[in-house]
C-alpha cells in the first residue's frame, strides 16, 4: 500500500514540458499546444507562459481559456470511417462528423490526421495530444496502408513512376510501396503504403498520372490492421494495440 502511494505521488510530481503537458490534457496536438504557448494563451500559477521549456507538474495551476487543465485518462479508439463524414472534431456548416459516430462525448476526443470526405477506413480518434504528435509528426516514420481503386487499367510505366518518387504540388512523394491487388480494363485495385499526410496526396498523386480514383480506403496505422471491423463500427484500443500503432 505504500509502495502504491509513493507511485502516486510521484506520479503527480512529474514534470513535463509545457506543450506536451497541454496536448497530454486533451487539448489538442502537440504541435497546436505548442503554437498556444508562443500565443501566450497558457497561465501557469497565475502567470502567462511563453517559454516551450517551461516545465510543469500535475501539482502546478494551469489555465487555457480561464480554464483550469487536469491530466487526463487517455483514451484510443479505432474508427471504421466511412464516407460523406469530414474528419474534424466540429465544423462550422454543421457537417458530419467522425464523432458524431462514437459515444465517448465527454472525452474531448480529436481526430489524429485525416481522411477526406470521400474516403473511408481506419482513422484514429483520442484525446491524447502525445499520441498524436507521434502518429503525425514525418520523423517517427509512422506508416499508413490504403487501397486504392482507380478507374481504368493502370500502365506499368505509371507504377514506376509512383515507386520511384512523384512531385505533387511542388514536393516529391516517396512511398514505401506499391503493388497491384488485382486490375482489368474497368478499373484496378492497388495498395499504397506511405508514411506522410498531406491532404488529399493520394487522390492528387493518381489525378496527376490521369487516373480517377473511385474508392479510398485506409487499412492499416503503424503495425494496426482495420481487419474485421465493421465500417461506422469503433473500438476502444488497449496498451499492445496502441504501441502497434508506434510500430
Amino acid at each position: 500500500m505504500k509502495e502504491e502511494i509513493t507511485r502516486e505521488i510521484e506520479k503527480k510530481q512529474k514534470k513535463l514540458r509545457i506543450a506536451k503537458f497541454l496536448a497530454t490534457c486533451g487539448i489538442a496536438s502537440r504541435r497546436k499546444c505548442e503554437e498556444l504557448v508562443l500565443n501566450k494563451k497558457i497561465k501557469v500559477n497565475g502567470i502567462t507562459i511563453c517559454d516551450l521549456s517551461y516545465k510543469v507538474s500535475s501539482q502546478d495551476k494551469v489555465e487555457y481559456s480561464g480554464k483550469i487543465l487536469k491530466l487526463k485518462e487517455k483514451i484510443v479508439i479505432a474508427l471504421n470511417k466511412p464516407p460523406g463524414y469530414i474528419s474534424t472534431a466540429r465544423d462550422d456548416f454543421k457537417r458530419k462528423t467522425v464523432l458524431d459516430l462514437v459515444k465517448e462525448k465527454g472525452a474531448r476526443l480529436f481526430p489524429v490526421g485525416r481522411l477526406d470526405a470521400d474516403s473511408r477506413g481506419l482513422i484514429i480518434l483520442t484525446n491524447d495530444g502525445e499520441l498524436a504528435y507521434r502518429i503525425l509528426h514525418p520523423k517517427f516514420k509512422i506508416t499508413k496502408v490504403y487501397e486504392v481503386l482507380i478507374e481504368g487499367k493502370i500502365k506499368d510505366v505509371d507504377i514506376i513512376k509512383i515507386s520511384k518518387g512523384i512531385e505533387i504540388e511542388g514536393r516529391e512523394l516517396f512511398p514505401l510501396s506499391i503493388c497491384t491487388i488485382k486490375s482489368d480494363s474497368h478499373s484496378t485495385l492497388l495498395e499504397i503504403k506511405i508514411i506522410e499526410g498531406r491532404k488529399r496526396i493520394i487522390r492528387k498523386t493518381f489525378a496527376s498520372l490521369g487516373y480517377r480514383v473511385l474508392d479510398l480506403k485506409r487499412t492499416q496505422i503503424g503495425c494496426y490492421r482495420l481487419k474485421d471491423l465493421e465500417e461506422s463500427s469503433y473500438r476502444i484500443l488497449n496498451k499492445a494495440e496502441i504501441s502497434s500503432i508506434l510500430s
